[in-house]
């Protein structure tokens, strides 16, 4: 008797925990990639002090101290209506292009490469589509 007693409770013990299922919920504050599109117009571009670089802000609220400190921004500019990009920096016709930001802004800089007195830097001749990509990131010191 007590062998069979046993058996039933062994059964039932069975059947209930095999009715449990874990579940894990992992919750996460990273928000998904934000991607901001912008058009410089040839005319939009604005010589350096020195006459060597020329320079163009774009004023983005979205890039707070957070993608400075942790996030990540990527820019990359489309010389051909967004057929294809090259990721900043990098050197298009004769152009090295560059980025540089802080909280709220976004500055492209276009400059000789060689820096050579004897040519004269020219805004872009077409418009630039810009794209700026604000990561989130887990950071680990």
């Amino acid at each position: 008797m007590k062998k069979y007693l046993f058996l039933m409770i062994a059964l039932v013990g069975l059947a209930g925990f095999s009715g449990c299922r874990k579940t894990e919920v992992v919750e996460t504050a990273i928000m998904p990639n934000r991607t901001f599109i912008y058009t410089v117009n040839s005319n939009e571009w604005q010589y350096s002090e020195d006459g060597l670089t020329l320079l163009h802000d774009i004023n983005l609220p979205e890039l707070e101290r957070y993608y400075l400190e942790q996030g990540n921004v990527s820019v990359a500019i489309s010389i051909d209506n967004e057929q294809s990009y090259e990721i900043l920096p990098a050197t298009y016709n004769g152009y090295a292009y560059s980025v540089n930001y802080t909280v709220g802004f976004v500055t492209l800089k276009v400059e000789d490469p060689i820096i050579d007195p004897e040519i004269e830097l020219q805004p872009p001749g077409t418009s630039i589509v810009v794209k700026i990509v604000l990561s989130d990131s887990d950071y680990i010191d």
